[in-house]
Formats: C-alpha cells, sequence, structure tokens
C-alpha cells in the first residue's frame, strides 16, 4: 500500500472542497439514501466532537480520470412537473481533483446540515434547514431538521427570527461568511432584544444557558477533523479493489459494481443503444421471471456482476473480446475467476451481450431453481447463490459457443449432473472453505464431465462416470441418513446448512395449507412458522410432554427444529398458531387427501398426518418421522439419476 496516505480535514476546509468542485463523486454511485434524522445525528457527533469517521479519496489523472460530477441531490422542478439534480457549489475547474470513493453519504449530510445544501422543491423531504436546538433546558435532541414549508408558516424565515426561538442555524444564511464569524454573531444575536417577541430578552441564567450551548457547539464544529485516506493516481481500479477486499477503513468496503460502472459506463456511451447503468440495468433484470430476487441492485448486486463474468469465463470461442487492462502496463490480464479484479476485467462489449440477452440470462437462472428445487427461489434461500453462475455459465457456453465445442451433450445431461453437484456441494458445506477459489476449477470439471457425454452410449453408463469422478472432486463424505436427522430435529443449525435442508419445502410451494399465495412472486413472500405451535408447546411444558417439549430435558430442541418448522403465509399463520394443527384442519375441512398436494411438498406423509392430528398429537413421531422424510429427500438428489 505504498503511497496511501492519510489527511485530516475541518469542517469548513471539508465545505470548501465540496464547494469548488476539488473533491467529486464517480457517476452513478448509489444516490444519497440517508433520513433527515441520520443527518442531525452525524451533525450532533459534529458540535460533540465524537469521531466521524473515514471517508476514501482517490486523486485523479488527467490521462484517464474516472466520470465524476459535483456532489448532487434529486430534486424537482414544479414548472416543467420533471426530476431535475441539484448540485452543490459551483465547478470551479480545479487543477487537483480527488473521488470520493467511500463516503458520499456523510459528505452529502455535512453539505446538507453546515452549508445549507438543500433542494429547491419545497416538497422534497429533504427541503429545509438543521438548527442547534438551545430552546430547552433539556433537549432531547440538540439538532433539529425544520422542513421550509414548517419555518415559512411559523415566520422563521431569517436566522435573527430562528435565534429568538432558541434555534441556531446550522448553515450560515450570509454569503462567503467563516463558521468563526457565524458563531460569534449568535453569540451577539442572543444578547439582542431586537430578535425576541415583543423586544423582551429572556432572563440573565436563560442567556447564559444558550450562550454556552452555542459556545460548545462552536468548539465542536472547529475541532472535529474528518479523517481520509488519500489513493494516489497511480493506483488503478484493480488494485483498489483488492485493497478494498482486505482493509476496511470506514465500516464499509468500497463498492466493487460502482468502480465497475465507472468504466463500463464510460466504455458504451458512444454506443447506439446507449450507455450502461449497472445499478439499473440490474433492477430491470430483476423483474424478468427467472431473476426475481436474484438481481437485487439494492441489497447484493456484485452477485449479477459475477454471473456476468462467470459467462465470459465459460465461453471458449476464439474470438470473445479481450479482457480489460485492470493490473498495470507490465502485466496482462487475465480472468479465471469472479473474484472483484475478474469482475473489474471483464470487457464492455461482453456486458453489452449479456444486457442484449437478459431474457435468456434470467432464464438461465429461473431454470436453475427448477433444476435443484422444483420452483422459484431468492438467493437469499439459497445455500451457496453463486453457485447459480456455475449452471448459468454452461448454458451461456451451450447457447453462444459454436457447435463444435459442446458436441454431445444436452440441456437435460446438463441438469442431471448440475442438481448431483450442487446437492453435494450443499450438503457437505464444501464452500465454506472458499468458493471463489473452487469456482472456476468446478466449472472446469463440469465442463469435462459434459464433453464426455459422447464416449457413453447410455445416458446412465455416462452418469456412472461422472459419479465416479465425483468421489475424487468431493473429498468429504456425504453425510448419512441419521446425521440428517439429528440435524432436522435440534432446532436451527443456521448459515448454508440451514439454507439447504430447507429450500426443497421453500421452493416447491405456490400456495400454503389453505391456499394463500406464497413464494417468491406473491407479495408476502415465503414464511416458516411452527407446524405444532410455540404457544401450546409452552403451555404444556409443564406435563406429560415436557420430556420432549422442554429442550434441556430433551437434550435438543424439538419445538424450534426443522422438523417442526412450514411455509405458511402471515394470515394463515394467525389463524394456525392459536390452536393446535388437529383443530385448524377440521375447522377448515382440510384432509390428508384433500390437501395432499401441499402436504407432499412439505414433506407430510398419511403416518405424520396420523401423528399430528391425533388426540393429543403423537409430537415425537411426527417430527421424526417428517425428519426421515427430508433427509430422504435430501440425499437422493445427490445421487445421479438419467
Amino acid at each position: 500500500m505504498s503511497g496511501i496516505r492519510i489527511s485530516e480535514h475541518t469542517i469548513s476546509q471539508m465545505i470548501d472542497s465540496l464547494r469548488t468542485a476539488v473533491w467529486q463523486v464517480p457517476k452513478f454511485q448509489r444516490e444519497f439514501v440517508w433520513d433527515t434524522s441520520a443527518v442531525a445525528s452525524l451533525a450532533t457527533s459534529i458540535i460533540d466532537a465524537y469521531p466521524i469517521g473515514m471517508i476514501t479519496l482517490w486523486a485523479q489523472s488527467d490521462k484517464n480520470p474516472l466520470d465524476l460530477e459535483r456532489l448532487s441531490l434529486q430534486d424537482y422542478n414544479a414548472s416543467t412537473k420533471s426530476p431535475v439534480t441539484r448540485f452543490f457549489g459551483d465547478d470551479e475547474n480545479a487543477t487537483k481533483i480527488y473521488a470520493i470513493l467511500d463516503g458520499r453519504q456523510r459528505c452529502t449530510a455535512i453539505a446538507m446540515a453546515f452549508a445549507g445544501f438543500t433542494p429547491d422543491y419545497r416538497a422534497n423531504k429533504y427541503a429545509g434547514k438543521y438548527f442547534l436546538n438551545a430552546a430547552q433546558p433539556d433537549p432531547l435532541e440538540r439538532v433539529i431538521f425544520r422542513k421550509t414549508i414548517d419555518l415559512d408558516r411559523a415566520g422563521l424565515t431569517t436566522s435573527a427570527a430562528c435565534i429568538g426561538q432558541g434555534l441556531f442555524p446550522l448553515a450560515s444564511d450570509i454569503p462567503g461568511e467563516t463558521v468563526l464569524r457565524q458563531w460569534y454573531r449568535y453569540a451577539q444575536e442572543i444578547k439582542n432584544p431586537a430578535n425576541y417577541p415583543g423586544g423582551v430578552l429572556p432572563d440573565a441564567e436563560e442567556l447564559n444557558r444558550r450562550d454556552s450551548i452555542v459556545q460548545s457547539a462552536f468548539d465542536g464544529i472547529s475541532e472535529t477533523r474528518l479523517a481520509a485516506c488519500i489513493v494516489p493516481e497511480t493506483y488503478d481500479l484493480g488494485k483498489i479493489c483488492d485493497i478494498f477486499e482486505t482493509l476496511n477503513l470506514s465500516g464499509m468496503k468500497v463498492s466493487t459494481v460502482d468502480l465497475i460502472n465507472a468504466w463500463i459506463y464510460r466504455e458504451t456511451e458512444g454506443a447506439a443503444d446507449g450507455p450502461i447503468q449497472i445499478r439499473d440495468w440490474i433492477r430491470d433484470l430483476g423483474q424478468i421471471d427467472g431473476a426475481v430476487g436474484w438481481a437485487v441492485p439494492e441489497r447484493r448486486p456484485e452477485l449479477t456482476a459475477q454471473l456476468v463474468t462467470a459467462t465470459y469465463v465459460a465461453l471458449d470461442r476464439p474470438d470473445k473480446p479481450e479482457p480489460r487492462q485492470v493490473s498495470g502496463a507490465k502485466r496482462i490480464t487475465t480472468i479465471d475467476s469472479i473474484k472483484s479484479p475478474d469482475l473489474l476485467a471483464t470487457p464492455a462489449e461482453h456486458w453489452q451481450h449479456v444486457v442484449a440477452n437478459d431474457v435468456l440470462l434470467a432464464r438461465f437462472l429461473g431454470d436453475f431453481q427448477h433444476v435443484v428445487a422444483d420452483g422459484t427461489f431468492g438467493y437469499d434461500k439459497c445455500p451457496y447463490p453463486v453457485t447459480a453462475t456455475i449452471y448459468a455459465a454452461l448454458r451461456w457456453h451451450k447457447e453462444f459457443d459454436p457447435p463444435s465445442f459442446h458436441l454431445g451433450w444436452e440441456i437435460g445431461d446438463l441438469n442431471s449432473l448440475y442438481k448431483a453437484f450442487f446437492w453435494r456441494n450443499a450438503l457437505t458445506s464444501r464452500y465454506d472453505q472458499g468458493f471463489l477459489t473452487q469456482l472456476p476449477k468446478d466449472l472446469g470439471a463440469m465442463k469435462a464431465l459434459l464433453r464426455r457425454r459422447v464416449d457413453y452410449d447410455s445416458k446412465s453408463r455416462w452418469l456412472a462416470y461422472c459419479d465416479s469422478v465425483f468421489g475424487e472432486l468431493f473429498k468429504t463424505a456425504l453425510p448419512e441418513k441419521e446425521a440428517l436427522v439429528d440435524i432436522l430435529t435440534n432446532g436451527r443449525p443456521g448459515g448454508a446448512k440451514q439454507a439447504a435442508v430447507l429450500l426443497p419445502m421453500l421452493a416447491s410451494t405456490s400456495r400454503d395449507i389453505d391456499g394463500v399465495e406464497i413464494g417468491i412472486n406473491s407479495a408476502g413472500g415465503s414464511e416458516l412458522h411452527h407446524i405444532v405451535p410455540k404457544g401450546w408447546c409452552a403451555d404444556n411444558a409443564s406435563g406429560d410432554k415436557r420430556g420432549i417439549l422442554v429442550k434441556d430435558i430433551a437434550g435438543r430442541d424439538y419445538v424450534n427444529c426443522i422438523a417442526n418448522l412450514m411455509p405458511l403465509s402471515r394470515s394463515t399463520n394467525n389463524l394456525w398458531k392459536a390452536k393446535l394443527p388437529a383443530t385448524f384442519l377440521a375447522e377448515h375441512l382440510i384432509t390428508f387427501e384433500s390437501g395432499s398436494d401441499f402436504f407432499s411438498k412439505v414433506f407430510i406423509d398419511r403416518s405424520c398426518y396420523d401423528d399430528l392430528i391425533s388426540d393429543p398429537p403423537q409430537l415425537l413421531g411426527f417430527w421424526e418421522g417428517r425428519a426421515a422424510l427430508m433427509a430422504d429427500d435430501l440425499l437422493g438428489r445427490c445421487r445421479l439419476v438419467a
């Protein structure tokens, strides 16, 4: 990290750097998302002289700068009835420019609170001012926000009028006024009778109290320093991503996706279809069937970027575009994985190809879900969601590489092979050891197995060969059925293992026991709820069932185990949890036969059903019987079958 240095900036210096466009924001970095209470909280930390973290600045070179712009807020033009962008300060053609890689939210908040940066449109949620609240003896909030509309109604349109009410604007309304002069003026205005209703000053004790609050705030603003990590211009994006993979300077990573976007947007700006704005495209992709719940720009945009890079890695065609150079002139960039430098090196031409075929990409993601779990589910329900990139990449290879590169195997062959591969990974926790390193090896191994399909006269013989190779690929043996039953009847294991054992049930159910729509496309989504209600278990924990209902006595947590959970809508659960399952089923006229489709998907067979509705319910038989069904299903998914 040679060349990186740490500098300190006062609040005034920071505002000057933003106002004169010395510090700028990479275009299409995420917009300002803090609410006014978060801005007030940061301002409170500043007046208290508390640490406010560190930002990261990247010195820009004239030869290869990022696409930058001044700090901005989204505003609205009422006359044209259209959204507009409001920029802070003026572009003064600064000779040295720094890109704010991490810290846009804090920079914007400080400009809003202490420099009066606010939207023009009065109905905007950010339109207003921040004040030091000295009006109350012991205010709950020392920094408060008041909307412009409310200030106008209260006649608080000048700083003098506000001061008379004990409210001191953090941002001066006098152009060019320094912080020192601003707060010195406040100390004088406190004692000016003309600022108070009826020209009557508060008593001396109150005046001294307010003066003390103002002086303390001025001291805090003057003393507070913002630390900045300055990355020299000699660093490229690849190196910066490497640094922030391992170094977390301010509590959050520099977004690799935002860095990628800076390059991709610039390189596609002149394209006939217009420039690619990655986060917007991810949002659009997430609306297409198959990609719902997988392309989510607000939560995990890097998963989509990994998907795009995986499709590039899978291509064998000799004419695929060359990687972008991100590692310096002396080293040729290669892409063989989906780590951050690989994502950065993925060329714009490939991004354009994927964007143009996003419906296909979404379909491949949807097929992946149905192959492994017989239904749809989001990435957050998937053990190791990055494994989806292998399936989608192999489908991309089949679709876009010349036929000579994938002769002899069909999609059905891939589906049979991949299903077993996915579940063996999930149940052996193999990717816990580092999936980004393992993934390219697995992609290559799967392609090699598919190429051998042409050597076998039947699919079953080919799969037998694949099974022998899997024995070498998976060093850890699959768990025995008894071990899975143990996991399924003792609380929740957490992590990828919990996601794995729940996935078949969550993915396959699109309606709950009462016919209410659930699943990824429903308004409420899938929620797991107790089959034998927790309330009933608590009420009966002191009776003859205490041997299995009390965790310390049973030696395991049956009540909260996977075998006691199933997907229900919130509305159905509100009815279900108030009574025993037998009562609910009887009141809703649900028999084993009429509910058989749902019961089969949640692993309740006739024997389990009878245990559940018996009076009293045979809890141990139900939980252990259901866990055995679930374990058989999971192990069955690991088998290579034609």
